[in-house]
């Protein structure tokens, strides 16, 4: 079976084998099931080769910065690009399926596989829900996206309710696949490294964690400003930014401006196989995401046995379960929280408890990485007619 994916995205958003890993293992999992996959992408920081059996090829669009007027304005352009690059790739290899990865190469991918009568999937990563989402120039790419009708719709349940977005634009139910991401869950057993909390802890402090892509939706921000306020209560605690980004200039200012840059170490991004590393060191991993705290940092701290601190957004309420398996704090609580996360570093036994409980919520309620991706790839063998390793 030929797979083509079309996407704004590179297969790593930090470098390879750093960052966002749902886009590389799903094509991964097709390539390794013995199907030909192609991916064509605009990301600047997505190089063009052959990346384990991926066949990743450029399309030179003109870069906006995302912003939503200049998009619109360039569209057309880059509707052509990615027309450009596809076409040549499916007269030499007829697609059985064809991929859109984001509400942007939504409409080349449509196009292109009505010419060559491929299956059409759009698979998005997460969405926003927002009562005027019509009346927004942001969301103009999301209508499109939707108003394309496609043969299946796999959406990422990452606490932004995807689905219901669909539904509010007439998608039928029975063609929306709704996925929580996978975990390794094989980060259960591991052993925490000791001489890597020496060299953040040397005289035995306690290590508050953040890792994310750092971006203004992350809100790393508010985590310095919590923290600088939470070594005025106590003193003995470090905090470890893992993670790159557009911010992260401003976020090494900001600790610097609130005079607690010498508590605060950040380390940039790491390997995917080496963050659990990061993840066993620390006391406390907190998370104040804008849209949702149901993201893989999250996941893959609560299977390492660490106490998780995350702000109530989206529906991140549906895995943490304050003062069971996390701490989940409501917006109007944020000044407390200096305070909370205080008590709960000083109290060893009310941590390991909680801890210990999230560990046990991934373990039976979440997807290893083999399932998820299994499950992905019997979708789409599925509906392209069963071309299994063809």
């Amino acid at each position: 079976m030929n797979i083509l994916n079309l996407s704004s995205l590179s297969l790593w958003d930090l470098g390879k084998g750093k960052g966002r890993v749902s886009t590389y293992l799903p094509i991964k999992g097709f390539v390794d099931r013995g199907h030909n996959v192609f991916y064509i992408t605009n990301s600047v920081s997505q190089q063009a080769g052959d990346f384990e059996g991926i066949t990743v090829l450029k399309a030179k669009t003109v870069l906006t910065n995302r912003r939503p007027f200049l998009d619109i304005m360039v569209y057309p352009f880059t509707v052509l690009c990615f027309l450009y690059v596809g076409m040549k790739i499916c007269k030499k290899h007829k697609p059985d399926v064809i991929y859109a990865h984001t509400s942007h190469t939504s409409l080349p991918a449509f196009i292109l596989s009505k010419i060559f009568g491929a299956k059409y999937v759009l698979r998005l990563y997460g969405v926003s829900y927002v009562k005027s989402i019509r009346l927004k120039v942001s969301y103009i790419f999301l209508y499109l996206a939707f108003a394309l009708k496609s043969d299946m719709y796999i959406l990422t349940n990452d606490g932004t309710e995807a689905d219901k977005v669909a539904l509010s634009f007439g998608v039928p139910q029975e063609k929306i696949y709704f996925l929580k991401n996978g975990i390794d869950k094989g980060w259960s057993t591991r052993m925490i490294n000791p001489d890597l909390r020496k060299q953040f802890a040397p005289n035995g402090e306690k290590i508050l964690l953040s890792v994310s892509r750092l971006a203004n939706w992350k809100q790393v921000d508010w985590i310095i400003d919590i923290f600088a306020k939470l070594i005025k209560i106590d003193a003995n605690v470090r905090l470890i930014i893992t993670g790159d980004g557009p911010e992260r200039k401003y976020l090494e200012q900001l600790s610097i401006d609130l005079n607690i840059d010498d508590y605060v170490s950040f380390v940039g991004s790491q390997l995917q196989a080496d963050i659990f590393n990061y993840m066993n060191i620390a006391d406390v991993f907190i998370s104040m995401n804008a849209l949702s705290s149901l993201s893989n940092p999250v996941f893959e701290a609560m299977i390492c046995g660490t106490a998780v601190v995350a702000l109530n957004r989206g529906t991140t309420s549906e895995l943490i379960k304050n003062g069971e398996n996390g701490i989940l704090i409501e917006d109007d609580r944020l000044g407390e929280l200096p305070q909370i996360i205080n008590n709960l570093l000083e109290n060893s036994e009310e941590r390991k408890r909680i801890a210990k409980n999230g560990q046990r919520t991934i373990l039976e309620q979440w997807p290893s990485w083999e399932e998820r991706v299994r499950d992905e790839v019997d979708l789409v063998e599925k509906l392209a007619g069963n071309k299994v390793g063809v």
